[in-house]
């Protein structure tokens, strides 16, 4: 990964481009004066109005860029795996067949496809976090 930064988006911890941890933070701090702002020239019952809206409006927006910013991750490290590991990926969730189905194609037991898929799993969540 090039430059990412981990920061925290509602209790949680996400690695992100440095860039978008900017960003956020220069969103965050041209809120906070708006804030201020509003505090001086809003009525208290109009100040919670605002900002009751603004949640509304921008709290999807947030979360679709991180979200997507989590699978660019994802795919990424996807695309860092071995041949055998995009390949199980691959028929796993590409294709959707079971862990029976995986083995009967690769000639290894049901249980050897779910272990491997399980390390493949933390491999992944690592990259991704």
């Amino acid at each position: 990964m090039d430059d990412y930064v981990v920061i925290t988006y509602s209790g949680e911890q996400v690695s992100v481009p440095r860039e978008v941890a900017d960003f956020l933070e220069q969103d965050r701090k041209r809120e906070q004066a708006r804030k201020k702002w509003d505090e001086r020239h809003l009525s208290k019952s109009e100040f919670e109005t605002v900002l009751s809206s603004l949640d509304c409006v921008r709290r999807p927006v947030e979360d679709a860029a991180l979200r997507n910013l989590q699978l660019e991750c994802l795919r990424n490290a996807v695309d860092g795996l071995d041949g055998q590991g995009r390949e199980l990926v691959q028929l796993r969730y590409g294709r959707g067949l079971t862990t029976e189905e995986i083995g009967k194609l690769c000639g290894v037991s049901k249980m050897a496809v779910s272990k491997r898929l399980k390390k493949l799993h933390e491999k992944l969540r690592c990259s991704v976090l």
